[in-house]
């Protein structure tokens, strides 16, 4: 078998200048043996194939590339992505800024009106405290000078006049102005502490207790003249367990005094029991109550 045959029928692969130097041409993927100075054939490392040459005068094909979208021009009327973009950030800006401010401006307010009502709270509650305080200490007061009058004292008038009697607290203080002397008229003044002056005009008494020489219709009759003119009002009273009784008074007794009268016949005389202010209704009524007459 001569070269040829060992070669498997390839062709040898000519050289450029066309002269053989030994070497065959192997199809791709198949090695291809090479002679060597000895004449024996030696192994070669596997060529890739090789792309045919094109012949002379026949158009080349170019590379195959991705074609590329071409870009769309803009729209008339509308503003680049990019502008779009930064306009929508300016107005989310200035939408958390307009958020924000209002916000503040509402913690401001709700801040100032919370320190208003708790001003307007602490202030009520302050003052309802003080009254509270000032309404359990004028009880405490009136209870201390409630109990300060007990025990009651006893006065009794003149035997000449009925011996007519009653209890007064021992807080108040009582002057004797006319004792009845010569047939006259009988007067006793009572005040808290200290009787004021009789003669003055300003003066105002707990309990001015009266026996006149005088018939009852004739002391009545200057009363009954101001209750008709609106001044006082009047209705009849009598005291339980005693033979005491007559008209009750109230309203204005006097010039610039509002208070209590009350009429009762002594014999042939008129006991006056009369209180110059609204303040000692409470103990003109106690005493009262326990109003007697001890002779005849």
């Amino acid at each position: 078998m001569d070269q040829q045959s060992n070669m498997g029928g390839f062709n040898p692969l000519p050289n450029m200048d066309g002269a053989n130097n030994g070497f065959q041409a192997a199809p791709a993927g198949n090695v291809v043996p090479q002679a060597n100075s000895f004449g024996g054939a030696a192994p070669v490392t596997p060529v890739a194939p090789v792309n045919p040459v094109p012949a002379p005068n026949q158009p080349v094909n170019p590379p195959m590339m991705n074609p590329v979208a071409p870009t769309p021009a803009p729209s008339a009327g509308l503003k680049p992505a990019k502008e779009r973009n930064t306009l929508v950030e300016t107005l989310v800006l200035v939408g958390v800024c307009v958020i924000a401010a209002a916000a503040i401006v509402f913690a401001v307010i709700f801040f100032m009106q919370y320190n208003e009502l708790k001003t307007n709270f602490e202030s009520q509650k302050t003052l309802a405290v003080n009254d509270a305080v000032k309404v359990q200490q004028d009880k405490d007061e009136a209870a201390y000078e409630e109990r300060a009058k007990e025990p009651y004292y006893s006065f009794t008038g003149p035997s000449d006049y009925g011996s007519i009697s009653f209890e007064y607290p021992k807080t108040w203080s009582v002057y004797v102005d006319k004792d009845g002397t010569g047939n006259g008229d009988y007067a006793a003044y009572f005040q808290p502490k200290q009787v004021d002056p009789i003669s003055g005009k300003s003066s105002r008494y707990a309990l001015r207790f009266q026996i006149l020489n005088k018939q009852i219709t004739s002391v009545q009759s200057s009363y009954d003249i101001k209750v008709k003119n609106g001044k006082l009002t009047s209705r009849n009273y009598s005291i339980e367990g005693s033979n005491l009784s007559g008209p009750w008074y109230e309203g204005e007794i006097a010039d610039g005094i509002r208070g209590i009268v009350v009429l009762m016949k002594v014999n042939d005389k008129t006991l006056v029991m009369q209180t110059d202010a609204e303040a000692y209704r409470s103990d003109f009524e106690t005493l009262m109550k326990k109003l007697r007459r001890n002779a005849n």
